[in-house]
């Protein structure tokens, strides 16, 4: 599980406009989008998806970092073509830079979707009803009840609106999503969480914009046909990486993988097509003293 664990300088609320807001209208009454579409299906023009899908076919080379602010050029790495980044706190002017990189960059857009926060700028629209008990290990956070679509998934759209897309973000990393597993102090079961994935996937696309799953290793083969893409940590650590090759890798989705406590099965990720790498668990920037990065390819090697 990687999250910020300190988080300065946020975004001012009235910058985002983080008071309450009505319902989108493509919400149904039970807060589900009302039309349903996967990532394979065609759009309403009869056209095809024309967000970011990337395919397990060559190495990506990618830089994720979250506890420490992404300094533009200082945090740049060569031969790297994505970059994951906090969403509300990574500026409009350095996703451009990025992109200006290259026509390969790829900006994706962090942000924690099964979890309350008290450090956010919107933490005040998220009724009392929706938090539950403590994230362990991560000061001020707490799991979310999220059955409670009609609450959650429009502040959720707002945060992919004003902290992704409008800043020019290419994809969405929801993080904590894989609430029913844990300790939230809900009775939430996993075909609820996994509605709330589904859902928080349908919201990205109806924005045009890219989605992985993150986590919910178990669920990976459930929830393949909503996700363009996935991150998972620790597959190795706990032998689940073959529940990735058997869903994304075999529908030709992409998969990034991290552990933090074992070095990853470098020859079976390279046989699987699975970008894999040793990071270090507070994913500082790289130049940062706790900065780890050992991937199974090299980044100046474009096959596996």
């Amino acid at each position: 599980m990687s999250k910020l664990s300190r988080i300065a300088a946020l975004v001012l609320c009235p910058v985002l406009g983080c008071g309450a807001q009505s319902a989108p209208s493509d919400l149904g009454p039970d807060g589900n989008l009302e039309a349903v579409r996967g990532p394979e299906a065609p759009l309403s023009d009869g056209g095809t998806p024309t967000w970011w899908r990337p395919t397990p076919a060559t190495p990506i080379h990618w830089h994720w970092q979250l506890s420490q602010d992404f300094s533009f050029p200082r945090d740049v790495l060569p031969n790297k073509t994505v970059y994951d980044l906090d969403g509300e706190l990574t500026s409009a002017e350095t996703v451009a830079k990025l992109h200006a990189l290259g026509p390969d960059v790829v900006v994706i857009c962090y942000f924690d979707a099964g979890v309350y926060e008290d450090y956010r700028s919107d933490k005040a629209r998220f009724p009392a009803s929706v938090i539950g008990n403590p994230d362990e290990g991560w000061d001020g956070s707490y799991w979310l009840d999220i059955r409670q679509l009609d609450i959650l998934l429009p502040i959720m759209r707002d945060r992919m609106i004003n902290w992704c897309k409008n800043k020019g973000f290419d994809a969405i990393e929801p993080d904590e999503t894989e609430v029913w597993s844990n300790d939230s102090g809900f009775p939430i079961t996993k075909a609820q969480n996994n509605a709330f994935n589904k859902a928080i996937a349908d919201l990205a696309h109806s924005l045009g914009m890219s989605v992985g799953l993150k986590g919910n290793n178990t669920e990976a083969p459930e929830l393949v046909n909503y996700f363009d893409w996935a991150l998972t940590e620790q597959c190795w650590e706990y032998d689940e990486c073959a529940l990735f090759k058997n869903s994304f890798i075999a529908q030709g989705k992409a998969v990034f993988n991290v552990e933090y406590n074992v070095n990853p099965n470098c020859t079976r990720a390279n046989q699987w097509h699975i970008n894999s790498s040793r990071r270090d668990l507070e994913l500082v920037g790289p130049t940062a003293s706790g900065y780890l990065y050992q991937p199974c390819i090299p980044d100046t090697q474009a096959t596996w």
